[in-house]
Parts: C-alpha cells; structure tokens; sequence
C-alpha cells in the first residue's frame, strides 16, 4: 500500500512539475524531444539535429530563441525538401510546426501563436485526411483498412482475436503479398486469406475513421464555443487512443499531441494532463 502511495505521489508531482512551467515552454521542450527522436530523414540531418536540439533542451535561453528554431527549422525543411518523395507523412506536419515555433518565438505572443497555429494545423491535416479517404474510394468499400489487417505484421493480433482469422493464415498472406513483386504484370493477382467477419470490421472502421477524422477536422477548424472546444479535445483523444495504440505510427501520435497541448488553455489542466497521459503510455504500444 505504502508503495502505491508513494508512486502516486511520484506521478503527481511529476504532472504538477510539467504543468508548472509556462505552457510555450513546455511545447516547445517537448518539440525537442520529438525532434531528438522522429525530426531527422538521412544521417546528416540526425548528426546535426540531436546537437542542435540538445543544446536548446539544456538552455533555457535557447529554448525560446528565434535564431535557435530558424536552425532548426531551416535544416528539417530542406534536408526534408530534398527527399520528400520518400519521407512519411508526419514528417511533412513536423515540418510545418517547426516553422510555427520559430514563427511563435519570434514573436511578442509566443503562447497565441503556437495555441492559434496549433489548432489550425490540427484541423488542416484531419481535413485533407478526410478529403483523401473520401476520394479515394478504399474507405467506402473497406478494402484500405482490409488489406492492412491481413498483411501487416504490426496488427496481426488484433487481426486474429476481432477477425477470427487464424495465425498460420497472415504469414502466408505476407508471402503472397511479397511475391507479387516478382510478377509485376498487371494482371497478376492474389487472393488473401480473410473471412466475413474480419471484412465486417474493416468496414466499419473505415467508417468510423472517416466519421471521426471528419468531426476533428470541423471542430477544430470552426470558431468554437467552450462546450465545442471539449468536445473535440475529447474526440482528439479517443481517435489517438484507438488508433495509435493499435498502429503505433508514434512521430504521429506526438506531434498531434504536441500540437494539442499548444491550443489547450491553461486553464483546462485536466484536459492536459489527460494529453500528457497518452504521451506517456503510448510507450508501452511499442511492446504490445
């Protein structure tokens, strides 16, 4: 019991500690961190970026300098201009939020500018995300989020204890799936192992991404009112947490939380432990 109480108020402490400091600097700490870890593309740019953000981490004063994040900015923008053709999409939204910071920096209202590009940024992605799986036409028939759950090694538990699709059926998927590659002819097909219950689930994921991707988007990006601004912090939450902890896509998971934690109010404390909370445990969707 002693022990529990005691990692409680270790836990406490911790979050009171973070929520201490001012909300910009806390953003942009964390920014560092996720740029020690997810910002570099090549070698060059991994070299240079863990040096540069170590030392902002380690001063105070150059946590918040201008100069600092133009560095910064200007090396994850062109080392990442120059092999956009090959990055994953969280990179190009890093990209962006590091020109916000160095922008917020600069600027006489560091908290209102990362706050106001936060939100916007937040909306923007959901909203052109939205638009993808829309037009693109795999989210309406299932046959996206089918097509991962029966070739992608990173679910394949989740795949057979929702899908019922038994364990010896996903190698071999995988296998068909690599030996396409072999017969590039396009009339060369495949057939994957499934069953109807696992394409009932793709399709009501699909719809249900579709659903909640597109709510974030209007909320965040329409002029709300305070019962408006918990609601899509909510919605926020839950689509990190069902979809991140199941495809552990974690550069994106952080720089959406990242950003979250920028446009929500200090006053809010709860909602940004709740953020701060789900940083911390999608650590463990590395080992699930």
């Amino acid at each position: 019991m002693n022990v529990l109480v005691q990692l409680r108020s270790g836990i406490q402490a911790v979050f009171e500690e973070l929520l201490s400091q001012p909300r910009h600097l806390l953003v942009l700490r964390l920014t560092l961190l996720l740029l020690l870890f997810y910002g570099s593309s090549t070698v060059f740019l991994d070299l240079t970026l863990r040096v540069v953000c170590s030392l902002m981490l380690l001063s105070s004063t150059l946590t918040v300098s201008p100069v600092a994040w133009t560095i910064v900015c200007g090396l994850v923008w062109w080392t990442n201009a120059l092999h956009w053709l090959w990055i994953d999409n969280h990179q190009f939204l890093i990209s962006y939020w590091c020109l916000a910071c160095a922008l917020a920096t600069a600027s006489r209202s560091i908290d209102s500018v990362l706050a106001w590009n936060g939100q916007i940024l937040i909306g923007l992605t959901f909203l052109f995300a939205t638009i993808w799986k829309v037009i693109g036409g795999e989210y309406w028939d299932g046959s996206f989020f089918l097509y991962t759950l029966l070739t992608d090694s990173r679910i394949a538990s989740l795949t057979s204890f929702v899908g019922g699709v038994t364990p010896d059926v996903l190698p071999q998927n995988r296998w068909l799936e690599s030996a396409l590659q072999f017969y590039p002819d396009v009339d060369t097909s495949v057939t994957l192992g499934s069953n109807f219950r696992i394409e009932l689930f793709a399709r009501v994921a699909s719809y249900w991404t579709i659903l909640i991707e597109g709510s974030i988007a209007a909320l965040f990006l329409m002029k709300a009112n305070d019962w408006f601004v918990r609601v899509r912090d909510i919605l926020l939450m839950v689509f990190l947490v069902t979809t991140y902890f199941v495809l552990p896509v974690l550069g994106f998971a952080y720089i959406l939380i990242i950003m979250a934690l920028a446009q929500c109010s200090i006053d809010r404390p709860k909602t940004r432990i709740v953020y701060l909370s789900i940083l911390g445990l999608l650590q463990f969707a590395r080992i699930l």
